[in-house]
């Protein structure tokens, strides 16, 4: 998989000043609108990047077919961990070891899973929309824990959910319930997907676990630890 050679530079700060003038940038490329129909797409990628005592970053990323209904290809990379983990500025942490595992796939994902916030961000700026910019492809957050945005728990229901809004009322994501009696997700808009897509995204790859298949199995990857490893699922 190509990247363009300027939209990877916007992967790139060298200190947070920096790195907020890129997330202007990343706000300024926002796109809302679905860029194509989640129905029409087949392959969905689950990306997640993993951290080594030893200063290493190991991203993974998994490629599921709708239309064979199985897993097809995946793969990881490794490079040295060089941006602090400072809250709101996760891209330009995990980004350098996601291009490079990127640039490894043989297929063409249709639609990219995050580990991470899409709009509901600080600036708008999350890891996801911050991706989907860089590759210009459709984008999902789905993240674990709440960073950003107003939002009410849902009722203690498979499948319930609740809006994650902006101040001033704009639709940022989703609060989803995937198990009973377990912490909800927190799924937000990446780039070029609206709020049933990514609610599609993320229920098509979802069985008995707390986070969808696609996830877990780049989690897992990314960890070097088998599928039956019960961590955060």
């Amino acid at each position: 998989m190509k990247i363009d050679a300027a939209k990877k530079a916007l992967c790139n700060a060298s200190d947070t000043k920096r790195g907020r003038e890129i997330q202007r940038i990343i706000r300024g490329e926002i796109a809302q609108k679905c860029a194509v129909k989640y129905a029409d797409c087949d392959l969905v990628a689950g990306c997640d990047v993993s951290y080594r005592r030893d200063g290493i970053s190991k991203a993974a990323v998994v490629v599921y077919s709708r239309i064979k209904k199985k897993f097809v290809e995946e793969v990881t990379a490794e490079v040295a961990t060089e941006f602090p983990y400072i809250p709101t500025f996760l891209s330009f942490r995990e980004a350098p070891a996601l291009l490079v595992a990127f640039e490894k796939l043989k297929s063409k994902p249709q639609v990219f899973i995050f580990d991470g916030q899409g709009l509901a961000h600080p600036h708008h700026a999350g890891l996801a929309t911050h991706m989907g910019v860089v590759l210009e492809k459709p984008s999902v957050g789905c993240a674990k824990s709440h960073l950003y945005g107003i939002y009410e728990e849902p009722p203690n229901v498979k499948g319930a959910y609740t809006f994650i809004k902006e101040k001033d009322g704009e639709l940022l994501g989703v609060c989803l319930r995937t198990k009973v009696f377990v912490k909800p997700l927190f799924l937000s808009i990446g780039w070029g997907v609206d709020i049933s897509f990514i609610m599609d995204a993320v229920w098509e790859t979802l069985t008995r676990y707390r986070i969808p298949d696609v996830m877990r199995r780049a989690d897992k990857l990314s960890k070097d630890r088998p599928l039956n490893w019960r961590e955060n699922d």
